[in-house]
């Protein structure tokens, strides 16, 4: 019973400072990938972050290559019968020492990406943001969602445009 009266009083209160918010201000909505995707800005941080990217990938491809070079050598010599117990512990040591580092390799090229990306970006978010606050400003708009954050929307304003234009 108690539950129910409080959800009651919550609901209440949302809808009356929905129905003031919306009486008093006015709420705009932008889709962002949409704005963001045509700036020239962001055409250009893409491929130089897919270059760099590209670049990390060789880099990778050929420690994977020498890793599998060095294991092809190790199992012909041990199909011959070239090498010895001690030999080939040490190359089972040696190619899990070579994944190992493989892996670290990986995860820092990852990071790497995702670092020169952020980089990148940054400038281009900020030009973004200047924008939106610029067309909330001109326009009277209390506040300025993203597309995708909106549930519904009933009299919300489409602002895409205009940010568009800004930039």
């Amino acid at each position: 019973m108690m539950k129910l009266s409080f959800a009651c009083v919550v609901f209440v209160l949302m809808a009356f400072s929905t129905s003031t918010l919306s009486a008093q201000q006015k709420i705009a909505y932008v889709d962002t990938e949409a704005v963001i995707q045509e700036m020239t800005e962001y055409k250009s941080a893409k491929s130089e972050v897919e270059a760099y990217g590209q670049q990390l990938q060789k880099r990778l491809e050929k420690q994977q290559q020498d890793m599998a070079t060095y294991y092809q050598e190790v199992a012909q010599k041990e199909q011959e019968g070239r090498l010895t117990p001690k030999e080939a512990q040490e190359a089972q040591v040696k190619l899990q020492q070579m994944q190992e580092a493989l892996q670290k390799a990986a995860l820092e090229a990852d990071q790497k990406l995702a670092q020169k990306e952020a980089e990148l970006t940054k400038p281009l978010y900020e030009k973004f943001n200047a924008a939106i606050k610029s067309v909330a400003e001109a326009n009277g708009y209390a506040y300025v969602l993203d597309k995708k954050l909106l549930l519904f929307s009933e009299g919300g304003i489409d602002a895409t445009s205009k940010v568009k234009a800004a930039l």
